[in-house]
């Protein structure tokens, strides 16, 4: 499975102000080249540094985004102030400062309220604060702090197995810790106290209470008290007992056998069988078999304690038939897609029987529950030979998420994944107000052993509209002041979308907004004077008349999008992006009569390899192919033997399903909502590593309507739905 990586600071600024970056949030660890970035100019990218170092070397920053209160508004010694915690140890002066900027209480001319500490608790936090204003006035308030909630970490599921519960009760204290090497952790993100008393999660349990298979629970703690308990699974597993069997050969005996037994699973295999089958055939054969306990994927299970699989020595009974032309006695064997034996079960038919889907499906829902045959059909005839029919088959996976705050360490909803066992999936019900404290949760592989899970939330950082920013617009040529300084106010994180100047546009994609990231913030962008002119001739290429103009005026090596004259298409999909040029101010664009004016330009689907072309009677051409990725103008559409082709060129067509329809753009599409953005490519699968934070901005050069879903792309292949963003 690929690993997420959390951007720092500087990673969130450039996917957000340097559009186009396929800078992410959350981004895959490893890249390919497929969803390599859209191209933009990137030249300009001081400002961006300028800002990302400015608020990197800022010490404080608190008192530049929370919101003020009023000292109007407090009430003497019944108003609770809460704040995040200032860690670290500090001087009385020093702290009294931090506070201060942080619990941000202000005067009626906006200034700060001059402050002391009252009591402390015993980590050096200050439980209450006095505010005295220049008039002498006095108010004393509580304080509280939004302090994380410890969590508890299962490195390998919550699933611990062992042979025995003693081995459990002497070996559990050993798996749990503050590291990553330990089975589970207690993991903090509270930093050392005010008087310099080092923070250290700790992780207790009850593992006295181990009697048999079952749940213990694990409650994290630092030095500022508990965090949110988490329970983990504990599978004793003892000496099965193998099934008698039935068989009608010494081949049939050398079989494996998967059986259940108290609801855990085990795969039995032969160390030794009869040579030949016995004469006697009334009385069974021991046999001696090598047991693994394995999991809902037919994997071996591993001994918590020691790290080895989990494995008995054992023996069973055979019973042999004599193979007669009426009776031939088989196994069922069911195995994962892998390959991996799940389930085995003894039948007993006769010759010329037919052994299909159904057969199996009968057997495998009396037997192993929560198995599903594969739906590809499947039929055999058994014969006096046959010893084992196999079927693929998928585990069905239900696991319940339980969201914790990491303030309150409450629950604060639910979410139920369901799907084949080992699949990949999103969350898609991350509650309301919250988002991930580990972004890497958004992405999970469904587990047909693991029923529930706690993933921990955060609320979401809310800002009253209170940081003021200030933009100035900048000639590119000339580096002087154009326009009106714009200045407003906005909340932490917005992203401002701006206009140029009358007469300029902006110089680059990166000068249409910026995100507000704290007070007072300066804001410089670029532009250029739109007074270049053009002027196109829309001429159709059969005729050599002109049926259409545009003309109008813009920044001299911008682009713009085109719109072929009402009853034609363009000859040729490069012709849609038009470049303003001072040298070239007239063109001349050739276009074709179409019943096909909307989304009429197709492309390949990426790393789908070269686009066939096909004649109008769905012939293949094997001396013509399209470059795989490529745009082509379509003027119209046929159908052939129930498929859909466009056409691309006189008696060339391609089909449907080899390739999109897409709408030209030069826009910025803004995620939206509360948590991340799914990402998915160009054929609507959702992509399982990637995400796209909240509030961010892309450059999209394309929309297209997917599986239904509007949506625009943001890199090569991967697109985002235009239900999850807001076009600028």
């Amino acid at each position: 499975m690929k690993k997420y990586k959390k951007m720092v600071l500087a990673g969130i600024l450039l996917s957000s102000t340097i559009l186009g970056a396929n800078t992410s949030v959350v981004q895959a660890a490893s890249t390919s080249a497929t969803n390599s970035p859209l191209t933009v100019d990137k030249s300009l990218l001081t400002n961006a540094i300028q800002v990302i170092n400015e608020l990197l070397d800022s010490k404080t920053t608190a008192n530049k985004v929370n919101a003020q209160t009023k000292f109007s508004d407090l009430v003497d010694k019944e108003t609770t102030l809460t704040a995040a915690p200032i860690f670290g140890k500090k001087s009385t002066a020093d702290y009294t400062k931090a506070l201060q900027g942080e619990l941000n209480v202000v005067d009626d001319n906006g200034q700060l309220v001059s402050m002391t500490i009252g009591d402390t608790d015993s980590n050096g936090f200050a439980k209450t604060v006095t505010y005295t204003t220049s008039d002498n006035k006095i108010k004393t308030v509580n304080v509280s702090f939004n302090l994380v909630k410890p969590t508890v970490s299962f490195s390998k599921g919550t699933i611990m197995n062992f042979t025995s519960a003693s081995e459990a009760n002497a070996n559990i204290t050993n798996l749990i810790g503050t590291n990553s090497s330990k089975l589970v952790t207690a993991n903090t993100t509270n930093g050392d106290d005010i008087n310099g008393k080092a923070n250290v999660a700790k992780l207790s349990s009850n593992p006295a209470s181990v009697t048999g298979s079952g749940e213990v629970e694990f409650t994290p703690s630092d030095i500022y008290g508990n965090g949110i308990p988490a329970k983990g699974n504990i599978n004793i597993y003892s000496q099965p007992t193998v099934p008698t069997r039935t068989v009608s050969t010494t081949d049939a005996a050398k079989n494996a056998i998967a059986f259940t037994e108290n609801g855990q699973r085990f795969l039995a295999k032969p160390t030794n069988t009869p040579t030949e089958m016995p004469t006697d055939t009334t009385n069974p054969v021991e046999i001696n078999y090598s047991i693994s306990a394995i999991d809902s994927a037919g994997d071996t299970v591993n001994d918590s304690a020691t790290g080895s699989p989990i494995t008995f020595n054992g023996t069973g009974n055979v019973k042999f038939t004599p193979n007669t032309d009426a009776a031939v006695n088989y196994t069922m064997v069911f195995k994962t897609e892998n390959g991996k034996t799940v389930y085995t079960k003894d039948q007993t038919g006769k010759s010329e029987d037919i052994v299909n889907n159904d057969n199996a499906t009968k057997v495998l829902n009396e037997n192993a529950t929560g198995y599903t045959v594969s739906s590809d059909q499947q039929t055999d005839t058994l014969a006096t030979g046959t010893t084992e029919i196999d079927f693929t088959v998928t585990k069905d996976a239900k696991t319940t998420v339980n969201y914790f705050s990491n303030i309150t360490g409450k629950s604060v909803g639910t979410e139920t994944l369901d799907g084949i066992n080992g699949s990949k999936t999103i969350l898609k019900n991350i509650p309301k107000g919250y988002q991930l404290v580990n972004i890497g949760d958004f992405s999970q592989t469904l587990n047909a052993d693991q029923t529930s899970k706690n993933i921990y939330v955060k609320p979401v950082q809310t800002t009253v509209g209170n940081l003021s920013y200030t933009v100035t617009f900048r000639d590119k040529t000339t580096g002087l002041p154009v326009g009106t300084q714009v200045k407003s106010e906005g909340a932490l994180g917005d992203y401002i979308g701006l206009t140029a100047p009358d007469g300029y546009a902006f110089a680059s994609v990166l000068d249409n907004g910026f995100l507000l990231l704290k007070n007072n913030q300066n804001v410089t962008k670029y532009v250029v004077a739109a007074n270049t002119p053009y002027s196109i001739s829309y001429v159709d290429q059969d005729t050599g008349k002109e049926v259409g103009t545009q003309s109008g005026k813009g920044a001299d090596g911008s682009k713009i999008v085109l719109k072929s004259p009402s009853g034609y298409a363009f000859v040729s999909a490069d012709d849609v992006n038009y470049t303003i040029d001072k040298g070239t101010p007239t063109s001349t664009v050739y276009v074709q009569k179409s019943d096909q004016t909307e989304d009429n330009i197709v492309s390949g689907y990426p790393k789908n390899g070269y686009i066939k072309i096909y004649n109008q009677n769905g012939k293949l051409n094997s001396d013509v192919v399209l470059s795989e990725g490529s745009s082509w103008i379509i003027d119209k559409s046929l159908t052939i033997n129930g498929a859909e082709y466009y056409r691309v060129a006189t008696n060339e067509y391609v089909k449907a399903s080899d390739v999109y329809k897409y709408t030209p753009l030069q826009k910025i599409a803004t995620t939206n909502g509360t948590n991340l953005t799914p990402v998915y490519n160009s054929r609507g699968q959702v992509i399982i590593d990637r995400a796209l934070a909240t509030n961010t901005p892309w450059y999209t050069d394309r929309s297209a309507t997917i599986k239904g879903q509007k949506m625009y792309r943001v890199a090569t292949d991967e697109w985002i739905r235009a239900s999850d963003s807001t076009l600028k």
